[in-house]
């Protein structure tokens, strides 16, 4: 029998710290914050999460045998996970003070599937649209040869916080 165990440590208030920022500080926000810190990133075992100037993220894993679904590869929700996590982080990116974005959408494609072979595969998103309610995003996981595992296109939605 195989075992795995992971620690995060959450800290408490980080939705109000977020949303106090304006656009360059919300990139600084998720360069800086520790992945540990984040439970679905430490149960995931994300390596790395890399924000640009522009706001646009990438989230790096290699995918393990814990990964695996009963069939032998590395199970669909890793790629959905990942995706949707480099989307969502893109799009709250893109927003200033008192608003943040939610995932209302997404479809995932899967192009071929991992194993532990593949190594590390990393998941960028790319804006598409920035709308007044909703913000559009393509996301992609590739290996390091460039090779397309996944992509996925999301909705996500642009809400007040706190609500009124």
């Amino acid at each position: 029998m195989n075992e795995r165990t992971f620690k995060w440590e959450l800290t408490q208030g980080l939705v109000l710290e977020l949303v106090s920022l304006d656009k360059e500080a919300r990139r600084d926000f998720f360069k800086n914050l520790p992945i540990e810190n984040v439970p679905m990133g430490s149960l995931m075992d994300t390596s790395k999460v890399e924000v640009d100037d522009i706001g646009q993220v990438t989230f790096t894993v290699t995918p393990q045998e814990f990964h695996y679904n009963p069939l032998g590869t590395v199970h669909g929700g890793l790629a959905a996970t990942m995706l949707d996590s480099c989307n969502s982080i893109s799009a709250n990116c893109q927003l200033d003070k008192g608003l943040l974005t939610m995932t209302t959408d997404i479809r995932v494609n899967y192009l071929r599937p991992m194993t532990v072979t593949t190594g590390e595969v990393t998941a960028s998103a790319e804006i598409e649209k920035i709308g007044r309610r909703v913000i559009f995003v393509t996301g992609t996981l590739r290996d390091k040869d460039g090779k397309v595992y996944a992509t996925a296109n999301s909705t996500e939605i642009i809400v007040e916080f706190p609500p009124k």
